[in-house]
Parts: structure tokens; sequence; C-alpha cells
């Protein structure tokens, strides 16, 4: 379980033909790595902001809200995931493919976001082009099939 998620995280580290097969991976991978997301920017907030209330009950509010809205912004990658394909293959990913995929593309991307809104909170706006370019950029690799090879082939028929 571990082996799959470590392998999960560090296929989703670039933006590569090989991220594509991550559309695939198991639940336990794709939700393990969500997890570790969220306990790392929860920690990187409790480091920076140093909040003035009772420390577990903030980690375990916070951690909450992180894991919430992270799912929220996944769920609107997949869809976009979704459309994505669409367009280039004519044919539309699963939501259950989408998903893995949109959670591996999304974990640089949002730690990202996350650190340039604590460094430069006008800088924000790079996180998300970030976001759409892990998204897009391996989607590209998609083999589409030509044309002329959904053609019934003449020379068969006689």
């Amino acid at each position: 379980m571990l082996k799959t998620t470590s392998q999960f995280l560090r296929h989703s580290l670039f933006p590569s033909k090989q991220a594509l097969r991550l559309r695939l991976a198991p639940l336990h991978a794709y939700m393990l790595a969500s997890l570790v997301l969220t306990v790392v920017v929860t920690l990187l907030d409790y480091i920076v902001l140093q909040p003035d209330f009772f420390w577990p009950m903030w980690i375990f509010l916070h951690g909450f809200a992180i894991f919430f809205f992270y799912m929220g912004f996944v769920a609107l990658s997949a869809l976009h995931v979704q459309l994505a394909t669409k367009w280039r293959t004519k044919k539309t990913w699963p939501y259950r493919q989408a998903w893995p995929y949109a959670v591996a593309m999304t974990l640089v991307p949002v730690l990202s976001l996350i650190v340039l809104y604590h460094i430069a909170p006008s800088l924000t706006w790079v996180g998300v082009l970030l976001s759409l370019v892990y998204l897009i950029v391996p989607l590209r690799h998609i083999p589409v099939k030509s044309k002329s090879s959904n053609k019934p082939d003449n020379a068969r028929l006689r």
C-alpha cells in the first residue's frame, strides 16, 4: 500500500507522459496522497500562522477544511480533464479515471499555491496557472485515432 502510494507521489511530481498512467491508480494511492498533502499544508499553515488557539483543535479543524476544499478543487479539475479529453480525443475519460489523474496533477500546484500565498499573496495566480499546466500538458500525449482508421477498408470488403 505504501509502495504504490509512494510511486503515485513520485510520478505526480512532474507532468509527463507517464503521468497518464496515474488515471488507473488504486483508491488507496490517491486518497493517501491527498491525506499527505492535507497534513503537509496544515503543518505549513500552523508554522506560518502560529494561531493563538488550542493547537490540537486548530490542526484538526484546519486539516478538515483543507481536505474539504482540496477535494472540491480536485472535482473541478477532474471536470476540466474530462472536457480536455473530450476535446482532444472525442471520447471523455470516465470520472473514475479523471479523478485519480486530477489528484496526481494537482498535488504539486496546490502545494506551490499555498507557499506562494504565504510568501507573496499577489502571486497566487501563478499556482492556478501551474495547475492548468500540470493538468493539460500530459493530456497532449494521449494517442488520438486518425480519421482514416475509422473508415472501413474498401479493399477488404471486395
